[in-house]
């Protein structure tokens, strides 16, 4: 039985039955003890070991990293500012919800079977993919095998056979643009773009949000003025000694950032080269990671919150195990301006 039936034979709603079971106190004293009587007379008991034993899912979901490339010290997990205040966030709010968390990181194909297996023996009920590249066919392979899953940064696409999935976005494109148009605003017109991995939906849609700002004003938009980085500290590094090096024959004077990480290795750079930022040249990046407020000067960027992206994909993936959903969804979270230091006025 599922917390549908419970719900039905209640007449509450679903997220009802769930506050009930989490111990909610939002709920009204008559209705909790009626859910809790029909809960006691059918048996119902949503934790993991009931679950087993009536061979179904537990109230474990994994979190897998993917796309790590383990032999490059730079890809590290523990090294990413991204990922694991993104994976705090989801442990934080599937507890909150009764659910404990498998942490696996996709090395290779063999660690997909991994996920299967976990699946098949019924130790997960439900998974959520962060960094994985877009449109990996491993990750619609397992969904399309019927497996409850939540997917960070993947683009929509329309006609797929599996329906039982959530993908979670920023507003890459829209935040991409703001950024863009902060630097114009301010007078910029050579404004230079470090990329992120291409492989990424959000690389690729960040770029055609620069791209769109750039060309709605009639801005060029030159080759030489977009360098394509991996989303890592060192690759803004590189990227920024590559748009600069020979700062005579280029007018850069502002760049926007794929992510704050490589915005703040690209800050290094100029630092190194001896250009003032942002006296000399402007810049911005993309997350609002918490590093960005301490760095000098203090970063100016595009804020899309983890935790509103967490709580999203962990709360829509527990919805989809506790009610047997089998549909797709979709969540776009806003992009907002951060204005700090790094940029002024041309």
């Amino acid at each position: 039985m599922y917390s549908k039936d419970i719900a039905k034979l209640a007449g509450v709603s679903r997220s009802t039955v769930s506050r009930v079971v989490n111990n909610y106190s939002n709920v009204q004293p008559e209705t909790r003890e009626k859910v809790n009587s029909i809960i006691k007379k059918y048996g119902y008991v949503p934790h993991a070991p009931a679950r087993a034993l009536a061979g179904k899912v537990s109230n474990i979901i994994g979190i897998f990293i993917a796309n790590i490339r383990f032999i490059n010290e730079k890809f590290r997990v523990y090294q990413n500012v991204y990922i694991s205040p993104f994976e705090a966030a989801i442990i934080d709010y599937a507890d909150k919800l009764g659910y404990n968390v498998l942490a696996l990181i996709i090395n290779d194909d063999n660690d997909f079977d991994k996920i299967r297996n976990l699946f098949n023996s019924k130790i997960l009920s439900g998974g959520i993919f962060l960094g994985a590249n877009n449109n990996s066919r491993e990750i619609f392979d397992l969904i399309e095998s019927g497996y409850k899953m939540a997917v960070i940064d993947q683009e929509k696409k329309q006609g797929r056979k599996a329906q039982n999935y959530i993908i979670v976005n920023s507003d890459n494109y829209s935040g991409a643009y703001k950024a863009t148009k902060h630097l114009i605003d301010y007078g910029h017109t050579e404004i230079a773009h470090i990329c992120g991995d291409m492989n990424k939906y959000s690389g690729f849609k960040r770029l055609e949000g620069y791209k769109k700002a750039m060309s709605e004003i009639k801005l060029r938009n030159r080759r030489d003025y977009i360098a394509y980085g991996d989303f890592t500290e060192e690759s803004g590094f590189e990227c920024a000694y590559q748009l600069l090096k020979d700062k005579i024959k280029n007018k850069i004077t502002a760049i926007f950032s794929s992510n704050d990480t490589m915005a703040i290795g690209a800050m290094q750079a100029l630092k190194e080269m001896k250009i003032r930022i942002p006296d000399d040249i402007s810049i911005i990046g993309y997350d609002d990671i918490r590093m960005a407020s301490y760095v000098s000067p203090t970063l100016t960027t595009v804020r899309s919150s983890i935790t509103e992206m967490a709580s999203v994909a962990t709360g829509n993936l527990i919805d989809f195990i506790e009610n047997d959903i089998n549909s797709s969804r979709y969540f776009t979270i806003p992009a907002e301006l951060v204005v700090r230091e790094s940029t002024r006025k041309k």
